[in-house]
């Protein structure tokens, strides 16, 4: 299962890109996000095994008619803009044989790579070949590969644009190794003082540590050897990073606000609902009165809520204890619990019917016994029990 995360103040921003070898797949998840991204972009020119093995990315360049499908299928069903980005064929009549079919499908734009799938970064772009394209189509054309050749500064960019007749380009590499290359403000903030920017961000959102480092090691490409490198790819978690860069006090903050929300959030509940006997406070909400009330016959109840083992140590505070501790205090029948495994991902998913609805954690488990806690963390959260989960300077490291 794959989560995507996005806020309000990226949602007219975002493009999101898909890979697919499949039309109504393809538009499923393009449907689910669209509400929530600027456009959706389909990649025909990744050339990465795991991409073509897929019949995804550069595996469709060859194949016209499934492109054709495709971004037909797109455009016609969706409310937002399609794009498109591809890499260029060996032969120049065939890459504006390809484009001009794309066009015919009523994408908003394409993107071109200009180099073959079997190319390399250490290859020459071929930019005359993005000229070529830019002039044989009326749709927007933007230009992408010149990160190893041309682009080093803001100002490339431009002549990137000119050099190909492009409308517009898309920045990849240069830009995760300067994320400040899209400002002309001079002078340009230190690669240090980005990243201690960025990380600071990626604290406010919350965003995974395996992806806040890599971000920053490719900040740091030139810094193989150096000990902040060393010490940010041992960090464990973000507080780790942020004592790296001598930041600890946007985590320490970011940690603050986040209680200071739960607590605010806890005492509206508490104002509006009735303790029960059992120490919590159990809302039971009409039907009209809840949308995401669900029962054995209705939906259920989605909730991403990641469950760490660390987080409940002692015996008997686990979710799935408290919740059969609150189903014999309230005679309410006992929780039953139903779970799947992904075998794609090897993770399994769990859902508890509980009190007539069903709960289920959208963060997947590596074992069955997790994924049944995960289930029964939500079921908790929803009637507004305590999870009895233990507080950081709680767990051991």
């Amino acid at each position: 299962m794959i989560t995507f995360r996005t806020s309000l103040t990226e949602r007219n921003r975002v493009i999101l890109q898909l890979g697919t070898p499949d039309a109504e797949r393809a538009l499923r998840a393009a449907t689910m996000v669209q509400d929530d991204v600027l456009a959706i972009d389909i990649n025909m020119g990744c050339p990465k095994d795991y991409s073509v093995k897929g019949g995804m990315g550069a595996a469709l360049l060859t194949q016209p008619e499934k492109v054709k499908e495709i971004l037909t299928r797109l455009t016609s069903a969706l409310r937002i803009p399609v794009t498109c980005k591809i890499r260029i064929l060996p032969q120049l009549e065939k890459t504006l044989t390809l484009v001009k079919l794309i066009e015919s499908t009523g994408v908003a734009a394409l993107t071109v790579h200009g180099r073959t799938p079997s190319e390399r970064p250490r290859h020459r772009n071929h930019d005359e070949v993005i000229v070529a394209v830019a002039s044989a189509i009326s749709i927007p054309v933007i230009a992408n590969g010149g990160s190893w050749d041309t682009i080093r500064s803001h100002e490339d960019i431009e002549f990137f644009r000119q050099q190909t007749g492009a409308a517009g380009v898309m920045v990849c590499r240069a830009a995760m190794w300067n994320p400040a290359i899209f400002s002309s403000v001079c002078p340009s903030p230190t690669l240090h003082d980005l990243i201690r920017e960025y990380l600071a961000l990626a604290v406010r959102y919350d965003h995974h540590i395996a992806g806040t480092k890599y971000c920053i090691q490719s900040m740091l490409h030139l810094e193989g050897d150096t000990p902040l490198f060393l010490a940010t790819l041992a960090a464990k978690d973000l507080k780790d990073l942020c004592h790296t860069w001598s930041i600890p006090d946007s985590y320490t903050v970011e940690m603050q606000r986040r209680a200071a929300v739960r607590n605010s959030e806890s005492a509206k509940r508490v104002s509006t609902e009735t303790v029960n006997e059992f120490g919590g406070t159990a809302k039971r909400p009409r039907t009209n009165e809840n949308p995401e009330r669900g029962g054995q016959n209705g939906h259920v109840i989605r909730r991403n809520i990641p469950y760490e083992r660390r987080y409940w140590p002692l015996h008997g505070t686990s979710p799935k204890q408290i919740l059969y501790e609150y189903s014999n205090k309230t005679r309410i029948k006992a929780p039953e619990f139903h779970t799947t495994e992904d075998r794609e991902s090897r993770l399994f998913f769990s859902t508890v019917v509980f009190d007539s609805k069903q709960f289920t954690n959208t963060s997947g488990c590596k074992s069955k016994k997790w994924s049944e806690q995960a289930a029964a963390l939500v079921c908790l959260q929803f009637f507004g029990l305590s999870d009895g989960k233990c507080t950081e300077t709680d767990v051991s490291p």
